[in-house]
């Protein structure tokens, strides 16, 4: 009897996991634990320091469209793992910013690095990788944003009071790298390279004789430019990331404005985190069961609902139910946008295609965290943001519903 390996695909998954976890989970989900010390310290307002983010945004919207093209240029591998270590790199370096100028010429490298070893180098991957299981593989591989949030958020609130804000830049700058080692060693940007086929391909070669592979389904982006779909996509992914990071930016502020102790605060947004998690898996399984358009359904209304829970999260009957419900909302960005993205266009010029869609995913932190800052700054609440945002998304869930009717190719 045979044993059974386990396929390749699925170490690969894990360890993007691992990635994410130390990427996006640091340096993206875990910046909010530092919008007190950080403007307190350097006397600037919430909403310039929230600009910060906007900076990281705007670096990787310039960045995204050429994702495709720089892989097909450079060896992936090199990119990837490249754009980790500068991302890390530069986090730490915000330790030593001693103006707020300092931080925005950071957050421009941090976004390029974030774009290059990010949710389009690991849905590109999966991509790659997945056949059947995509939906899975792509939640479960995303997850690693939102268990890098919940393990990260106490850990950095801790360490500010700690030893400082500086300080626990630096500790989670070495985590981040820590957490690149497995993808070092395992990273194989397809199949072919060790000469296997994607989970679920269709051609079984036989034994012993050379491996044929079926030339993927679907449309070029030259193609997929023409058409008012792809901008259709392109606004559902702006108005998913604007609506989740517009509030999970400002979640910490939030949660001290509103009565609670910082640590109280973090655990929040630790549970948020771990929603986040869970719910990718959860709705990624969805897709591969349910179809794509009835997932995008449930988990739009769903995302409305967290959003609209927050402004109740000063009840402490309901704050829990609010944290557990908005980090569905989180998860929505994650697994709706590349899943979409593959329904719509197919998997053929995936990598060109989404890179262009994920242009509109950091436009959305680009714009929303500064808006909140703003607003507050103002009225001295969010109230005002958690509406735009309801409302963002319930335009996204009638344009999604027209969208996803059937395949484009």
């Amino acid at each position: 009897m045979k044993n059974k390996k386990i396929f390749y695909g699925w170490l690969l998954c894990g360890a993007s996991l691992l990635m994410l976890m130390g990427g996006t989970g640091i340096v993206i989900n875990s910046a909010s634990q530092f919008l007190k010390p950080v403007t307190e310290a350097l006397g600037v307002t919430r909403g310039q320091f929230s600009l910060y983010i906007t900076f990281v945004s705007v670096s990787s919207m310039a960045l995204s469209p050429f994702v495709g093209k720089i892989y097909t240029k450079f060896s992936p591998r090199i990119v990837t793992l490249g754009g980790a270590v500068f991302m890390a790199l530069g986090w730490i370096c915000l330790s030593w910013a001693k103006s707020i100028t300092l931080f925005y010429i950071l957050g421009l490298g941090i976004g390029i690095g974030s774009t290059l070893s990010g949710m389009i180098a690991v849905s590109v991957i999966m991509n790659n990788w997945f056949h059947m299981s995509k939906g899975t593989a792509i939640g479960i591989a995303s997850t690693g944003s939102g268990v890098g949030s919940m393990l990260f958020n106490p850990i950095a609130s801790k360490l500010i009071v700690a030893l400082g804000y500086q300080a626990a830049y630096r500790w989670l700058g070495i985590f981040s790298i820590l957490c690149l080692l497995p993808m070092i060693f395992l990273y194989r940007y397809k199949p072919e390279d060790i000469g296997m086929r994607a989970l679920g391909s269709e051609l079984a070669a036989e034994e012993g004789d050379a491996v044929s592979y079926a030339e993927p389904e679907g449309i070029m982006r030259s193609e997929a430019v023409k058409m008012p779909v792809l901008w259709g996509v392109c606004f559902i992914a702006f108005a998913l990331s604007a609506s989740c990071q517009g509030v999970f930016s400002q979640a910490q502020a939030y949660f001290t404005d509103i009565g609670y102790s910082p640590g109280k605060a973090a655990v929040f947004v630790s549970l948020i985190s771990l929603s986040m998690a869970l719910c990718k898996v959860l709705f990624g399984f969805l897709d591969d069961h349910l179809g794509t358009r009835k997932n995008y359904v449930i988990m739009v209304i769903v995302s409305i609902i967290g959003i609209l829970l927050m402004e109740l999260a000063k009840n402490q009957a309901i704050v829990y139910l609010s944290v557990v419900v908005f980090g569905c909302t989180l998860a929505a960005t994650f697994v709706l946008c590349p899943m979409i993205t593959i329904f719509t266009f197919g998997p053929k010029d995936y990598a060109s295609i989404y890179g262009l869609v994920t242009f509109f995913i950091f436009l959305g932190p680009a714009v929303a965290p500064p808006l909140s800052g703003l607003i507050y700054d103002i009225n001295g609440s969010y109230t005002l943001a958690f509406i735009i945002y309801a409302l963002l998304l319930a335009a996204a869930l009638a344009v999604g519903i027209v969208i996803l009717k059937k395949k484009r190719y």
